[in-house]
């Protein structure tokens, strides 16, 4: 009898060992996820396809996540439907899928449109289900540069043919040559108008700091780009007079659609937003909230990659970015993907409907990870206690025997 008891406990034992063994198992389930394309580098012009490719060791079935890109040098054409968005920020939302995979690939066109290095990645959770069981899996993942060339017959002139202000003139005159200026303007002077001219017509030019003159020096930059995307720059120092002290009168500086291309600009390990005037990109403190309906996220301007807030709703063209202007204001300003704008964002004005099988869909599969993690612990701590037990009730069983034998013996 004694031996049909120790023979169910071991039984048992490893019974609850081998679900032990399935736990840690399911636990250890993972995908990786690699980014690549048909062909690195490519030219400006070229249609570049760049591949998702997941692969694991367990099948898999529902994938979201959201790729980050440089829209200023590669424009996104197309892909499957499941994957929406543009502007630099896309959604991959391959949901209630029936049939399971542990490899699967992802097809993305983009149009290769100025010379630069394009980083594609992955930004917030990468989100891979487990088929069977629904829970989400470890994942790794790479970042992938792309590198866009000039063609062959670009050129490399990024000359000035001429340049021409207004107010002032130009101490020493124009030369192309010469790469610094300086001139003189009033104190009632707020802007430099600034007309420049290439040498080579396929060149273009950006003009920055010519608005919101401020009393003093200033630094007026025009910077060429040549075809094959070398640049050379020219700088104008603008002093401005101080006004009379009856007739100062300091209006905090707000951008609007008339100043001209966004662009993001890197001084001194500090990013600054050129548009109109600098933006200083700061952190918001603990004590600023941030406006309803948007969420924390990274994107790519200008080749620049920072954190902006996007609405929820992801076929918006807004984005938020939080910034200092020159007063020494810091608060939320609007940008416009599209138009590439930048205007004061005011609060009021957003009016945000959830998606279906969006945020919210995540937030309730993730209290459902955490719930089943709680039984999942329950359940381990019952089945430690019940496995001491039994370890406990085998050497008692063991002892009796043994005594019942010796006494037999003797």
């Amino acid at each position: 009898m004694n031996r049909v008891k120790l023979k169910v406990i071991i039984f048992c034992l490893l019974f609850i060992f081998a679900g032990f063994l399935n736990m840690n198992t399911a636990k250890a389930a993972s995908a990786n996820i690699e980014i690549s394309a048909d062909k690195n580098p490519v030219t400006v012009g070229d249609t570049v396809y760049v591949y998702i490719n997941i692969s694991s060791d367990t099948m898999f079935g529902d994938v979201e996540a959201y790729l980050i890109y440089d829209a200023d040098i590669l424009e996104y054409k197309s892909g499957v439907s499941f994957i929406t968005g543009g502007s630099g920020f896309l959604r991959i939302s391959d949901i209630n899928i029936s049939e399971e995979d542990d490899n699967r690939k992802y097809v993305l066109e983009f149009k290769a449109l100025k010379v630069g290095r394009c980083e594609i990645d992955f930004t917030g959770s990468v989100m891979v289900y487990e088929f069977e069981s629904g829970m989400p899996m470890s994942i790794s993942s790479n970042s992938y540069e792309l590198e866009v060339k000039p063609a062959q017959t670009a050129s490399d002139n990024a000359y000035l043919a001429s340049i021409k202000i207004s107010p002032g003139e130009l101490n020493p005159p124009f030369d192309k040559n010469i790469y610094k200026y300086s001139t003189n303007v009033g104190h009632d002077t707020n802007k430099l108008i600034v007309s420049a001219l290439p040498e080579d017509e396929n060149a273009t030019i950006r003009i920055s700091g010519n608005e919101s003159l401020n009393e003093g020096d200033n630094k007026v930059t025009v910077t060429v780009t040549a075809e094959a995307g070398n640049k050379k720059e020219y700088e104008i120092q603008v002093t401005k007079e101080s006004a009379p002290e009856d007739e100062i009168n300091i209006e905090p500086i707000t951008p609007d659609e008339k100043h001209g291309k966004f662009e993001l600009v890197r001084i001194d390990n500090e990013i600054f937003a050129v548009y109109g005037g600098k933006y200083k990109l700061v952190e918001p403190g603990e004590n600023v909230k941030i406006p309803e309906g948007y969420t924390k996220t990274r994107t790519i301007i200008s080749g620049i990659s920072i954190e902006v807030y996007a609405p929820k709703q992801l076929d918006s063209d807004f984005l938020l970015i939080y910034a200092e202007n020159e007063l020494g204001e810091a608060k939320f300003y609007r940008y416009d993907k599209v138009e590439r704008t930048l205007q004061r964002y005011v609060d009021e004005q957003v009016t945000v409907q959830m998606p279906e099988n969006d945020f919210v869909e995540d937030n309730s599969t993730l209290e459902k990870y955490r719930s089943n993690l709680n039984k999942a612990a329950i359940i381990i701590a019952i089945l430690s206690t019940l496995c001491v037990l039994l370890m406990i009730l085998s050497v008692r069983l063991y002892t009796k025997a043994r005594r019942s034998k010796d006494k037999k013996r003797k």
